[in-house]
């Protein structure tokens, strides 16, 4: 989820003190122009990918009903997470990132101009929707984990709090706000004319990158590319508080996903609303993730990163619940914007506690291992929720993620255990 204060100005600029294990927060200093090319990026690829958003699911509504096919398309978008993350992120930490970005962005603008022929020749089905989407989700994990990689890169240590705050802002303004809603006006126009604009905003996006001044690189390797593979794996696995983040998410994404995934017949079928409603959903959650922006900065002077988590945990108890039992597009509309408060704090806290703990020359397949674990459940989820729908309502899925929900915050404490001052402290990149 993602959205962005790219033309606000709200200066968090936070030092990391170690030796208290606290947030400080200052008005500081510009985070450069190199930081600025990269936001610009990701808000020109985001925007397009929040067209993607709204236009790809209601596309595949024309072509079908069956929740189970529907939920394909969530499947076959997050399964390279699973199969070619650990990959991607190797390579990010071997090759040049800011042409690997580069590559990526030309690719996805590729695929998502054939996809527009393909609408415009009247040549598209289900089964073409499937393989756009697996070939773009491969391109996103490149993309992704390059980008997240290359950040530290651009900025100074002490600046990597209110960095991914903006950055988070970026993604969220773009991905669900600006685009969606650009989404919709050009599908209504012309079922093809989001994906058109999609490719220009990920040659847009290439063309940023590439405004960024080549220093950036990688030391040359000096082991096997599987070995690399594995390390990213081996270091998630004996890190206790990345560990117990990685399996957090994991579960969580699962029954989100079960319920996300369907959310196009959620819309229709249970909140009996259009096209309108449904990116109105995306778009409060977005306002939310904004949200979050302003608050992590008073909580960060209040609580510990384990307390904002746990905030955000009841946070997302709360909207669940609205979520599930609503049938009201304004109740539904109010979730979603405190599902996004939520998801804005994990974002800011989980990103950042990643950096601060890996070695820059692990970023790279520490990030890959993260998502092949945490983002590689969510095709399970999204099967389960397609099939979860089938046999116990619509409704289903949505019931079952808000128990999951509440359970979590109830047991936060006992959860995030391992995530103490001791065990965060903080770390020293090199």
């Amino acid at each position: 989820m993602v959205l962005y204060g790219l033309f606000m100005q709200v200066s968090l600029d936070i030092n990391v003190v170690s030796e208290k294990h606290v947030v400080k927060l200052n008005k500081s200093r510009s985070l450069g122009r190199d930081f600025r090319l990269l936001i610009f990026s990701v808000w020109s690829s985001c925007t397009g990918d929040g067209m993607f958003l709204t236009a790809f699911p209601l596309l595949a509504a024309l072509l079908t009903r069956d929740p189970v096919l529907i939920s394909g398309i969530t499947i076959a978008t997050k399964l390279p997470w699973l199969l070619f993350s650990l990959f991607t992120g190797a390579i990010s930490d071997r090759m040049d990132r800011r042409r690997l970005m580069i590559g990526a962005d030309i690719t996805r603008c590729a695929i998502v101009a054939t996809l527009a022929a393909t609408i415009v020749t009247d040549h598209s089905n289900i089964w073409v929707l499937y393989a756009c989407a697996f070939s773009l989700g491969i391109c996103e994990t490149l993309h992704t984990n390059c980008a997240q990689g290359i950040l530290p890169d651009l900025i100074a240590t002490d600046q990597l709090m209110v960095a991914n705050a903006r950055f988070t802002s970026a993604q969220v303004t773009s991905a669900q706000f600006v685009g969606p809603s650009l989404g919709v006006i050009l599908f209504n126009t012309a079922s093809a004319l989001p994906f058109a604009a999609n490719a220009i905003t990920f040659a847009g996006s290439a063309a940023l990158i590439k405004a960024i001044p080549n220093v950036h690189g990688v030391e040359a390797p000096t082991t096997r590319l599987r070995d690399d593979m594995l390390d990213g794996l081996k270091f998630l696995r004996d890190n206790p508080v990345l560990r117990r983040l990685t399996a957090i998410l994991t579960i969580l994404n699962f029954f989100y996903f079960a319920a996300a995934a369907l959310l196009v017949l959620y819309t229709s079928d249970l909140l009996h609303s259009g096209e309108l409603t449904f990116t109105a959903l995306s778009v409060g959650a977005a306002l939310g993730t904004v949200a979050s922006r302003f608050l992590v900065g008073p909580l960060s002077k209040r609580l510990e990163s384990s307390g904002i988590i746990t905030f955000a945990l009841w946070v997302w108890a709360v909207s669940s619940i609205g979520i599930a039992f609503t049938s009201s597009r304004y109740v539904a509309v109010a979730s979603y914007i405190l599902l996004g408060v939520g998801n804005g704090l994990w974002l800011i806290i989980n990103t950042t506690l990643r950096q601060q703990l890996t070695p820059a020359r692990m970023l790279g397949r520490m990030n890959a291992a993260f998502r092949t674990v945490s983002w590689g459940v969510v095709p399970f989820g999204a099967a389960f929720g397609g099939i979860a729908a089938r046999y116990m309502g619509l409704r289903g899925p949505f019931i079952v993620f808000a128990v999951v929900m509440v359970g979590s915050a109830v047991f936060a404490r006992l959860i995030l255990k391992p995530l103490s001052k001791d065990a965060i402290g903080t770390t020293v990149r090199t």
